[in-house]
C-alpha cells in the first residue's frame, strides 16, 4: 500500500493591485454564496429556481456510503452501501434537494432520494480515480444532469449534460480536489472552476480567471465556494485548507471559521449557506470525524452521526451543492486492546513515519508484517512491544526493509512458516487458539499481511488488519481492498 504524504508551507499569492473598495459597487446587490457560481455571461441563461435553503437540506456522506441528515434536514433514502470498504467519495444533490448521487471511487453513481438511476460512463476498476460529483444548475429528477471530476482533472458529463471545454488536467498527478459550475450555465454553455491540491483555481468553459487565491507548496487545499453575484470585476470566493483555514480571494470579505486544527489534516469539505445575507457570507465546514462547523454568518447545526476515532466523513452536500474528499494517509493515534491483545495500525501517527530498519521506507508504507508481529507479541503478554520497537531492530531487516524469517519469533514460543498453506491447516491452527499471520497477493500486484485472531463460523476468520482503520477483529471475508489469495502463513505456538 504506497501513498504520498506531505507537509504544508503556506505561500499566499500576490493579488492584482486593485483597491477592492472602489470596485465593490460593481457587484450585484443580491450577492449570496453557493457551490455553484455565476461570474460572467456564458450564454443566454434560462432562469432556474435558486437552490433551497440548505441549512434545512444538508447531509454528510460517510466512506461506506451512508447519507446522514444535519440539523432539521429530512432523511434521504440510499441505494448502495459498502460496509467493509471506505469507497464512497462524494455526494451531490439537485437544487431542490429531492435527490442526488453518491459517487464511488471507481466512478460509479448511486441514487439517493428521488433520483433515478444514472451512468457516469466512466469506470476505473483498478484505480481510485473519482474525486467529486456535481449536479448542473438546471438538474432535477427528470433531468439528472451533472459532472464527475476525476483525480487528474478530467470532467465527465452524465445524464444530458454537454461536454465542457478548456479544463486543466494533471495526468498521473491525482491532484484535483474540487469542481464548481457557474449558476448561469445552461445545457448549451457550461462554465466553472476546478481546484487543485495546491490551491490553484482553474477556469473552464469561458469562465474568467481568479486572482488572489491562496497557494501552498504542497497538497492541502480541500474545498472551494464562490460568490454568486455575477457581473463583478473580480471573481470572488473562498478556498478551504486542510487545517480549517478559509481564504478569501477576489473581493470576498474575510470570514472567521469556528474551528481550526493547525498543522492537521482535519478539514474535509466546505459548503456555503444558500440564504446567507448578501453582505455577510457564511456556510459550514465538515471535519473528518463528521462534526459540522459554521463559518461567517451561518447558524450552528447539529450532525446526526459522528465518528470520534475515524477518518470516515467523506463529503458535505446541500441543495445544489456537493463535496468530496479522500482518506487521510496518516491516522490519529487509536490505542485499542482487549483480552486477545493490542491492535496496531501501520498508519498510526505514533510510528507511521519511523524508518523500517536501516531502509528509507517508513512503517506506513511497508510495515504491515512488522505491525502484525507486534500484535502477536502483545497477545503473548509483551505489551511494551509496538510497531516502532519492531522497526527499530535494524538487524531484523534487509536494506529494502524486508523482515528476515529469523526475526519472526516471540520469546518462549515456536514459529512455523508455511508457503502455499492448505486452508484446512490454517483453520486447524486458528481453531487451536494459535495466532496466524497470513500473507496475500493483492490484485494490484502488491502483498499484504494480516493476523487471524479467531474463527468466525465454519468458513471465516476474525482478523486484525494493520492498514484499514480500527480494523480489530473484523471479518476476513467480504469486500475488502486488502484481501487476496493466501500464499504464506506464519503460526505462533
Amino acid at each position: 500500500m504506497w501513498r504520498r504524504s506531505s507537509r504544508p508551507l503556506l505561500i499566499v499569492s500576490i493579488a492584482v493591485s486593485l483597491v477592492l473598495g472602489s470596485v465593490a459597487f460593481l457587484f450585484n446587490s443580491s450577492v449570496g454564496l453557493s457551490n455553484s457560481v455565476a461570474v460572467g455571461a456564458v450564454g443566454a441563461a434560462p432562469r432556474v429556481a435558486p437552490p433551497v435553503d440548505n441549512q434545512n437540506h444538508l447531509y454528510v456522506l460517510d466512506g461506506w456510503g451512508g447519507v446522514h441528515p444535519v440539523g432539521a434536514s429530512p432523511q434521504l433514502a440510499t441505494t448502495t452501501m459498502w460496509p467493509n470498504k471506505d469507497i464512497a467519495y462524494s455526494l451531490a444533490l439537485f437544487p431542490d434537494a429531492s435527490g442526488g448521487y453518491v459517487l464511488d471511487g471507481w466512478g460509479g453513481l448511486h441514487p439517493v432520494g428521488l433520483a433515478p438511476a444514472a451512468d457516469s460512463h466512466v469506470s476505473w476498476p483498478n484505480w481510485i480515480g473519482a474525486r467529486e460529483v456535481v449536479m448542473a444548475p438546471w438538474s432535477s429528477t427528470i433531468a439528472p444532469d451533472g459532472y464527475l471530476l476525476d483525480a487528474d482533472g478530467g470532467i465527465h458529463p452524465f445524464g444530458g449534460a454537454p461536454p465542457v471545454t478548456g479544463n486543466t488536467v494533471w495526468p498521473g498527478e491525482g491532484i484535483a480536489r474540487a469542481l464548481v459550475l457557474t449558476s448561469n450555465s445552461t445545457p448549451s454553455a457550461v462554465a466553472g472552476y476546478t481546484l487543485d491540491g495546491f490551491g490553484g483555481v482553474h477556469p473552464f468553459g469561458g469562465a474568467r480567471a481568479v486572482f488572489g487565491a491562496a497557494h501552498w507548496d504542497t497538497d492541502i487545499a480541500r474545498g472551494l465556494v464562490l460568490l454568486d453575484g455575477g457581473g463583478g470585476l473580480l471573481v470572488s470566493g473562498y478556498t478551504l485548507d486542510y487545517s480549517g483555514g478559509i481564504h478569501a480571494f477576489g473581493a470576498a470579505p474575510a470570514v472567521t471559521p469556528s474551528a481550526q486544527w493547525p498543522g492537521q489534516d482535519m478539514a474535509d469539505s466546505m459548503v456555503a449557506w444558500t440564504r446567507a445575507p448578501a453582505s455577510s457570507p457564511g456556510g459550514w465546514v465538515l471535519d473528518r470525524h463528521g462534526d459540522i462547523h459554521p463559518w461567517g454568518s451561518a447558524p450552528s447545526l447539529a450532525p446526526s452521526q459522528t465518528w470520534a476515532t475515524w477518518d470516515i466523513a467523506r463529503g458535505l452536500a446541500g441543495g445544489g451543492s456537493g463535496g468530496g474528499s479522500t482518506e487521510r494517509l496518516i491516522l490519529d493515534a487509536s490505542p485499542l486492546n482487549d483480552g486477545w491483545g493490542a491492535y496496531y495500525n501501520q498508519r498510526d501517527t505514533r510510528w507511521a513515519a519511523a524508518s523500517v530498519g536501516s531502509a528509507t521506507y517508513p512503517v506506513w508504507k511497508i510495515g504491515c508484517l512488522l505491525s502484525d508481529l507486534a500484535m502477536v507479541y502483545s497477545h503473548f503478554g509483551f505489551g511494551s512491544t509496538t510497531p516502532a520497537t519492531i522497526a527499530a531492530h535494524t538487524e531484523w531487516f534487509n536494506p529494502s526493509g524486508a523482515i528476515f524469517n529469523s526475526a519472526l519469533r516471540v520469546p518462549g514460543h515456536s514459529t512455523s512458516i508455511v508457503m502455499n498453506p492448505d486452508p484446512s491447516w490454517i483453520a486447524a491452527q486458528v481453531s487451536a487458539g494459535h495466532p496466524v499471520i497470513v500473507g496475500m497477493n493483492l490484485p494490484k500486484g502488491t502483498t499484504h499481511f494480516v493476523v487471524l485472531t479467531g474463527r468466525n463460523g465454519a468458513s471465516d476468520y476474525w482478523t486484525n488488519d494493520p492498514w484499514e482503520q480500527n480494523a480489530m477483529h473484523v471479518t476476513f471475508s467480504g469486500d475488502w481492498f486488502t484481501r487476496g489469495p493466501v500464499y504464506e502463513a506464519i503460526v505462533f505456538i
